[in-house]
């Protein structure tokens, strides 16, 4: 339990500090915007690209846990949009799909498997990062399509996703690694200062961007959302990996706790963007993230960390 504590405990209070120096008004809504368009377009795509492109994907890469992650992905779309009809949602149904579905792997994700598992988790949480990302972006913008209520195309938020400095950083790295590219010592030591930045700040955004003005969605159906982001997404995964009999490696256990990842911050955007339900995505990011203090300990209790 001191192992799982020493992992969680350092996440919440960085994000709990980034939480009050915005109450104290140190910092404004204004500081949150550029520093996201920062992380989200520079930082997080310097990192994923530094860790991937010098990992040996031969030796990291795992098909049985990419098809793994992805089938549990596909799982959770489907039974999102279910309990979103019996829930009789109609306009915030795709919302509540993506909430359900589309995790925050590179704010919470990455951090918790950094610190659960070292450089090594962190390399592996990259590059599952890297394979699921894209197919994440197009179903959150397929799920919030299904929703909108004017009929205007997709198509112009589905190349702006899908085309995004996120994916570009993975594909680049994919490709650096596959072929052994190697970098001047200079370049290597500019990736890994802007990569040392990325996760701390990244967590100081979310705990700044929790606020009451986020919390102005239905708190059942944020709590619904958030329910089966948290706990029924990794178990999906987790007994996935039982029935088909694989081993709970580090690369296992980073997969569950990549999956029980909150709600992404993201998604309060893309939804204003596309007509969806705005209200009901910062409820849930705010909530899920909340709860993700006992999702991510019981889940690395589970996985014996």
């Amino acid at each position: 339990m001191t192992q799982i504590i020493q992992i969680v405990i350092p996440v919440f209070i960085v994000l709990a500090l980034g939480w009050f120096i915005r109450q104290i008004k140190l910092i404004d809504e204004d500081f949150i915007k550029t520093a996201n368009k920062l992380i989200f377009n520079v930082c997080i795509p310097v990192l994923l690209f530094y860790k991937i492109s010098a990992a040996d994907l031969r030796s990291v890469f795992s098909i049985n846990h990419l098809v793994i992650m992805t089938i549990t992905i596909l799982i959770m779309f489907a039974i999102a949009f279910i309990v979103a009809k019996l829930m009789k949602l109609d306009s915030s149904s795709g919302t509540f799909a993506m909430n359900t579905f589309r995790a925050n792997y590179a704010y919470m994700g990455l951090p918790v498997s950094a610190y659960a598992y070292g450089e090594k988790g962190l390399v592996i949480a990259s590059v599952l990062m890297a394979f699921v990302v894209p197919m994440v972006n197009f179903m959150s913008v397929v799920a919030l399509s299904i929703s909108m209520k004017d009929g205007r195309s997709f198509k112009p938020f589905l190349k702006n996703t899908l085309l995004n400095t996120l994916a570009i950083a993975c594909l680049f790295g994919i490709l650096a690694s596959w072929y052994s590219i190697s970098f001047p010592v200079f370049i290597e030591r500019s990736l890994a200062i802007v990569s040392g930045v990325t996760l701390p700040l990244a967590l100081f955004c979310v705990g700044g961007s929790m606020s009451r003005e986020r919390m102005q969605g239905d708190f059942f159906t944020a709590g619904m959302s958030s329910a089966l982001k948290l706990m029924l997404m990794p178990f999906f995964a987790y007994l996935l990996l039982k029935f088909l009999g694989i081993e709970f490696d580090i690369t296992s256990k980073t997969l569950v706790i990549m999956l029980s990842a909150p709600t992404a911050t993201v998604n309060y955007v893309l939804a204003s963007e596309m007509q969806g339900d705005a209200p009901l995505a910062g409820s849930t990011i705010v909530m899920s993230t909340l709860l993700s203090i006992l999702s991510f300990s019981f889940w690395l209790f589970l996985l014996g960390v």
